[in-house]
This record gives structure tokens, sequence and C-alpha cells, in this order.
């Protein structure tokens, strides 16, 4: 999967206007996040047709970064969260975005070592 982050303002309808835009060319998001940070809208979704986000970010001249974004089950139990990024902080692999998707119980994260963190939770 890969995750796109980018900038929006801070202002009504601002991601509404992304969101339609992303509908209208039939991509649906599994996961997205977002705040307010200093007035600026930071904005993560992690969309099924990365090629068709690339096209719409682009023609509403959004900047993005786009990561890959790995995707894990978790049982709903209390100190899951707390396992997993223990288990990455242990290997020394850096955290970059962490948030849930639109399935139940599971966890999107961004990491800076991606093949480390794919070895250490078994993901193909």
């Amino acid at each position: 999967m890969k995750e796109f982050s980018f900038i929006l303002g801070n202002n009504p309808g601002a991601l509404q206007d992304v969101a339609a835009a992303l509908g209208a060319e039939h991509v649906n998001l599994e996961g997205v996040a977002g705040l307010t940070v200093l007035d600026e809208g930071i904005i993560a979704i992690v969309p099924d047709d990365p090629d068709k986000t690339r096209k719409v970010l682009r023609a509403k001249g959004i900047e993005f970064e786009e990561r890959e974004a790995l995707v894990l089950s978790l049982p709903h139990q209390p100190g899951q969260l707390a396992t997993i990024l223990g288990r990455l902080a242990d290997e020394g692999i850096n955290v970059l975005s962490c948030y849930c998707t639109v399935e139940k119980n599971q966890i999107v994260f961004t990491v800076d070592q991606v093949d480390r963190a794919k070895a250490i939770f078994r993901i193909p």
C-alpha cells in the first residue's frame, strides 16, 4: 500500500475538495488521518489506486510525499499498539506515521526502514 501525505490550508472544505476529486476518479480510501498543526491541515491517506491519487493531487497543485505503508491487524486488546511500537523502537526503526484503517482493528504505519519492519512483522 502507499501513503500520500500533504499539507492543506486550514479552511472549510479543503479536505472535502480533495476527497471529492478522489471520489470522482473512483479512488477508495483504505485509511485516512488528519490534524491541524499551526494553522495547517496535515493529511495522510492510503488509497486503493496510487496512480489516480498522484494524478488528482498533481492536478490540484498539491505537493505530497509518498511512502510505502505497512498494515497490520491487531487484536482488540489493551497494549497492542505499545507492543508493535516497542518492537520497532527496539530495532532502532523510526515511525513516521501511525493511524487506523477503515477496516476494524488494523493499523497503518510508515517507517524509515521498511524492509526491516516487514521482516520483523513477517509482512510480504
